[in-house]
């Protein structure tokens, strides 16, 4: 009975409840797919937006795409993104330099907005109650995933 009280005592310590739970640079990296209709000339993807021409079959092809830099977050509410880079057209949302506002409720988080952003999810806290790893997934239909980790 004493250990479960105890148990609790601890675990209620260091749930995330604030901004202040993710503070620091974190490495991140997201990864997707983006479904393009289009054909092929010769080896070129040809991408079509609208009716496919009379002499080509079009077809939706996936696409995997990355995005992933670095990302301050000052412990208020603030992110910073530090740097930016994708990989197939991987980077449709942030960009150097932008600054993002984001929030922390229990275990769980959003950055951005709800056109352009995503949700967190926190763990793996360090001494200090700073999330060493967060996941990271876009809205959307089709949501990208990824991870952000404590440099």
């Amino acid at each position: 009975m004493l250990m479960a009280a105890v148990l609790t005592m601890v675990s209620t310590g260091l749930a995330a409840t604030s901004a202040a739970s993710i503070k620091g640079v974190y490495n991140f990296q997201v990864s997707g797919i983006d479904n393009q209709n289009g054909y092929y000339s010769g080896s070129t993807w040809v991408q079509v937006t609208g009716n496919c021409p009379t002499n080509q079959h079009c077809f939706v092809q996936a696409f995997p795409t990355i995005t992933y830099g670095t990302l301050s977050f000052d412990g208020l509410g603030h992110a910073t993104f530090l740097s930016v880079a994708g990989v197939n057209s991987g980077s449709g949302g942030p960009t150097k330099g932008a600054v993002w506002a984001y929030s922390v409720s229990g275990y769980n988080g959003a950055i951005g907005s709800s056109t352009n952003g995503a949700y967190l999810t926190l763990g793996s806290f360090n001494a200090a109650g700073v999330a060493t790893v967060v996941t990271i997934r876009t809205a959307g239909n089709y949501p990208s995933t990824g991870v952000a980790t404590l440099q």
